[in-house]
């Protein structure tokens, strides 16, 4: 059940930046987006009885390697691009800016593309 919770929670982070991406809230998407494969990520870590109390993507990946499971190199460029955006997408004083600056389409995109890209992993290794 909590693994079911953890994986639709995901799915909604990802529609909710898909929606932000519409509106222009790039930051949001960042936030969402990082959201979404953190969420996923935790997901499939419950699943197979792993630590999960991290907000990185990039640590949960590391913990599906120990318990086994092949982590290609390109979703680990997923996840520490996602990682990066935790922080700096909401908190002015992250990256001595506001979020709204520091965000265009283009990398709201690219981090929407990463989150489908874990979410598409999760989903492959639940079943």
């Amino acid at each position: 059940m909590e693994v079911e919770w953890w994986f639709e929670q995901a799915e909604r982070d990802l529609k909710m930046a898909e929606e932000l991406l519409k509106a222009r809230f790039f930051e949001g998407v960042a936030y969402h987006s990082h959201q979404a494969g953190e969420k996923a990520l935790k997901a499939l870590v419950i699943h197979k009885r792993g630590y999960h109390l991290t907000h990185s993507c990039k640590f949960l990946l590391d913990q599906l390697n120990a318990q086994g499971l092949k982590i290609d190199e390109a979703l680990y460029g997923c996840a520490r691009e996602l990682d990066v955006h935790y922080l700096t997408s909401r908190y002015p004083n992250a990256a001595s800016a506001p979020p709204y600056e520091l965000y265009d389409e283009s990398k709201a995109r690219e981090l929407i593309e990463n989150a489908k890209k874990l979410l598409s992993f999760v989903e492959e290794n639940l079943k």
